[in-house]
Order: C-alpha cells, then sequence, then structure tokens
C-alpha cells in the first residue's frame, strides 16, 4: 500500500507553488507585456511592439495559469515527480519569454526598452530558482521519510523568493502611451484573461 504523504509537508508544497505561480502572474499579468512571435513591430507601432512583449510573456502566464494538482498525488513519489514535471514546464516557459524579449526590437516609446530589460531580469530569475529547485527535488529519495521531510521544504524554498520580486512591469501604467497600447494589444488582453480576477 503506497505511504500516504503528510498534510503538513503537502500544505507547505502547495503554499509556496501558490506563491511562485502568483508572483510569476504578477510579473507576467501587468497590462503590458507583448508579442510572441510576430515579427519586428512596425516602426513608431507602439500597440504591435507592446502586443510583442505580452506575447512573450505568454507561455509564462499560461504555466502559472495552470499549477499541478498536488493534493491528487497518492505517494511522495508522485508528488515529487508531479512538482518535477511542472517545474521543468516552468522553466521551459521562462526560457521561451527571455527568447521572445530578445526579439521584440527597440522600443517605440521612451522607456519601453528598460521595461523590457527589467522583465528579461526577472524572467531569467524565474528561470534560475525553478531550475535549481527541481535540480533538489529530483534528488530527494522519496522512499526514506526524513529525506523526504527536509529535502521537499528546503528545494521549494527559492520559489517563496520569487513573491517578494517587485514588478517590473508597473513601470508600463506609468508611461501612458504604452498603457494605452497595452489595452490594445491582442496578446496583453488575452493575458488579461488568464488572470484570476
Amino acid at each position: 500500500m503506497p505511504r500516504s504523504i503528510p498534510s503538513g509537508l503537502l500544505l507547505s508544497v502547495l503554499a509556496a507553488l501558490a506563491l511562485s505561480t502568483g508572483c510569476t502572474t504578477t510579473v507576467a499579468g501587468t497590462p503590458s507585456s507583448a508579442g510572441a512571435g510576430a515579427g519586428a513591430p512596425a516602426a513608431g507601432d507602439p500597440v504591435a511592439w507592446v502586443d510583442q512583449v505580452c506575447g512573450a510573456l505568454l507561455p509564462v502566464i499560461r504555466t502559472g495559469a495552470n499549477p499541478p494538482q498536488l493534493d491528487r498525488a497518492v505517494d511522495p513519489a508522485e508528488l515529487v515527480g508531479t512538482l518535477s514535471e511542472y517545474l521543468g514546464e516552468a522553466e521551459a516557459s521562462a526560457d521561451s519569454a527571455i527568447t521572445g524579449m530578445a526579439q521584440v526590437g527597440p522600443s517605440p516609446v521612451a522607456g519601453g526598452d528598460e521595461i523590457v530589460t527589467e522583465l528579461s531580469g526577472a524572467l531569467t530569475t524565474f528561470r534560475t530558482s525553478f531550475q535549481e529547485a527541481r535540480t533538489q527535488l529530483d534528488a530527494i529519495d522519496t522512499s526514506d521519510p526524513d529525506a523526504l521531510a527536509t529535502g521537499l521544504p528546503a528545494a521549494i524554498a527559492p520559489l517563496q523568493e520569487l513573491a517578494t520580486l517587485p514588478d517590473p512591469t508597473a513601470d508600463l501604467q506609468n508611461t501612458a502611451e504604452l498603457d494605452r497600447a497595452s489595452r490594445e494589444a491582442p496578446n496583453c488582453q488575452e493575458i488579461e484573461n488568464l488572470l484570476p480576477s
């Protein structure tokens, strides 16, 4: 019969996961980033540019909006495996977003390039945290209750730190033209629809 998962351990994992995805959502969800794979924006077109930034962020938002159902895990090995798989998806989505940010091109609005730089930095932090947490998770001996009890909280601790990162997209709201453009950009609207209300 499979060994059950201690409820306190499960709660700590769920709490860390909620913090990390909430932060990811915050970073990705500001009404400003745009555009996955749309090619170079039209010169001087803030809506097209912001749409590219939001499109680059969409993979991260989608991953954050679909966390794993950890409470359905029937044993420690399944819990760790499910969480590790999710962290792998989160890492891949952050990689995709970083690549997308590098392809948006220069901003047609003053301050936009700085926002992309801040977003790229935050995404790099996320990716590193996801990678480190996954590496630690994969090293846990799930057949050893002591290793599980100490290893799982230690592995997810970096995810809790993500909740303290500042929101680098807040500057979009302070730039009237980019804020307005984000309300018109389809990818930004998709992000808004994915965020909890």
